[in-house]
């Protein structure tokens, strides 16, 4: 499912008629009132949801033509996606993490970093994990360190102080 973008892991079955346990995989989880439906992985098909709410930090979903446990357990272990299309407008110096993974870091100077591999959601402010054939640093997603994100050539720059990548 490339041209995706994955909102939630299915990781178990609620109840006997079919409804789906997922971990959201958005930090906006009531991002999920707002879709009319979503795409399965298990059999790629598209599919309405008839019924969406929250429990201790989870989202269940009753998606149509899932009617029973046993189907619904079926998808257990599988992602529940969206289109680009279906993407929310974020707000300024905002990305989304599919759009910042293997983007190359540079220094202001112009020296190479490395690229970014992962993205760490710690509450106070995002971690960016950036790793080269020798090294991995972890570069805090605030504007003193942040210079410049170019997503069109998927390049960001960053101001590197004194232990930084140590």
């Amino acid at each position: 499912m490339k041209d995706y973008i994955k909102v939630g892991k299915i990781v178990n079955t609620h109840g006997v008629k079919g409804s789906l346990k997922c971990l959201p995989l958005t930090d906006y989880m009531e991002r999920f009132d707002e879709l009319d439906y979503v795409y399965t992985e298990m059999d790629n098909e598209k599919r309405k949801i008839d019924d969406v709410w929250y429990r201790k930090g989870l989202v269940y979903l009753k998606l149509e033509n899932i009617d029973d446990m046993n189907t619904a357990q079926s998808f257990k272990d599988t992602y529940i996606s969206i289109l680009e299309d279906q993407l929310r407008e974020l707000p300024e110096d905002s990305y989304y993490i599919f759009d910042l993974i293997g983007m190359e870091v540079y220094s202001s100077e112009g020296d190479y970093i490395g690229k970014i591999t992962d993205v760490y959601q710690t509450g106070a402010n995002d971690v960016y994990e950036v790793k080269n054939n020798s090294k991995s640093y972890l570069i805090p997603a605030v504007k003193e360190f942040i210079k410049e994100v170019n997503l069109s050539d998927k390049k960001m720059i960053i101001n590197v102080i004194e232990g930084l990548l140590e």
